[in-house]
């Protein structure tokens, strides 16, 4: 006899709008999960209430943030200050910094500063009166554009000053989210995840895969790769696996900071993209490193690669030519992580 399952939900609060203004009205329900940062949980501390993409832009945020904390701890045993910039969930600044937050915040934040015009931001650490400023407006940003503003929608944090929550909510449209897990950020602790589809809906085992590299493989003509450079591509590698830019995505990283990510049906068009991108807003690629979330059936993308100068990077095993994209890169002396094939990082189909 086939298996009869009922999912049942207790309404949280009913949303601004839908996905579109026409899909309201729109309602956040919980399934009664423990789950500390399932998104009921999140606590609405300024601004109006959030729609449909404001708490989807969240949930992806949360999921990626979650997935690169643990990374940095399988490797270190601690992780940095972590600062994720995202437009409609999809990271376009994305940077850590052992020491200062500061740091962090100003290099995601000019990730790609056009981008999160709107967007939404995610910390592992509170928001003291002085970040809150570096959250609000820049004036390097007033140089570049014309508007020191960052204009944000969302910003999520384990917690925020009396100040920041003063200066941050002057703005009605920015909504302030407090989570204290955040600091200690986990991954979906859910047997199953579900996708509603037309009269029916699909149960998987969640994406909960996270980047061991104590434990994948390491192929490389060199020793090793220095800290800033393991940092730069656990970044490269949580943006490839937590976007969805129509799949195939390919991140370039650098100095512990995001430089771009391009997606598309083709992987050589998404790596292209991903230089386009990196070069529109000045950012180099060479001695960057980079992740991809498929694996490479031809040897185009990685000579792409090569020209655009990176230097180490991480791809899923697997595909007819693999053992030709691992020699191409043994012999061009690139540093690679060879993810096992069953770890792909295709997401939010």
């Amino acid at each position: 006899m086939k298996q009869k399952i009922t999912l049942r939900g207790q309404e949280v609060y009913e949303l601004a709008k839908g996905e579109n203004p026409y899909q309201s009205p729109a309602t956040l329900l919980t399934v009664g999960s423990d789950d500390p940062l399932s998104l009921d949980k999140f606590r609405l501390i300024s601004g109006e209430p959030p729609g449909f993409t404001n708490l989807c832009g969240l949930d992806r945020l949360t999921q990626t943030l979650c997935r690169s904390y643990r990374a940095f701890t399988f490797k270190y045993k601690n992780a940095p200050y972590i600062v994720i910039a995202s437009k409609h969930g999809n990271p376009c600044g994305f940077a850590v910094d052992w020491e200062k937050p500061e740091i962090a915040i100003d290099k995601a934040m000019f990730g790609n500063p056009k981008a999160i015009w709107g967007g939404e931001v995610i910390t592992n650490f509170k928001i003291t009166d002085s970040l809150a400023d570096s959250l609000l407006k820049s004036s390097k940003r007033q140089k570049m554009l014309k508007s020191a503003n960052w204009m944000l929608d969302i910003i999520a944090a384990p917690g925020f000053s009396a100040q920041a929550v003063k200066l941050l909510g002057s703005r009605s449209r920015r909504k302030l989210f407090v989570n204290p897990t955040l600091n200690n950020s986990i991954v979906d602790p859910a047997p199953w995840t579900y996708r509603f589809t037309r009269g029916s809906f699909i149960r998987q085992l969640p994406q909960n895969y996270v980047l061991d590299l104590t434990k994948t493989e390491f192929v490389s003509n060199k020793s090793k790769l220095n800290p800033s450079q393991i940092d730069s591509l656990i970044i490269a590698w949580a943006t490839a696996f937590n976007s969805n830019h129509g799949g195939n995505e390919v991140a370039f990283a650098s100095n512990r900071a995001l430089i771009s990510c391009g997606g598309g049906p083709s992987t050589i068009e998404a790596a292209q993209l991903a230089l386009f991108k990196a070069k529109s807003q000045k950012h180099s690629t060479k001695n960057s490193v980079f992740g991809a979330d498929a694996f490479f059936p031809f040897t185009d993308v990685p000579e792409f690669l090569v020209k655009a100068g990176v230097i180490a990077g991480s791809v899923p095993s697997g595909g007819q030519a693999f053992g030709d994209v691992k020699s191409y890169f043994m012999k061009k002396n690139i540093s690679m992580f060879y993810l096992d094939e069953k770890y792909r990082g295709f997401c939010y189909h």
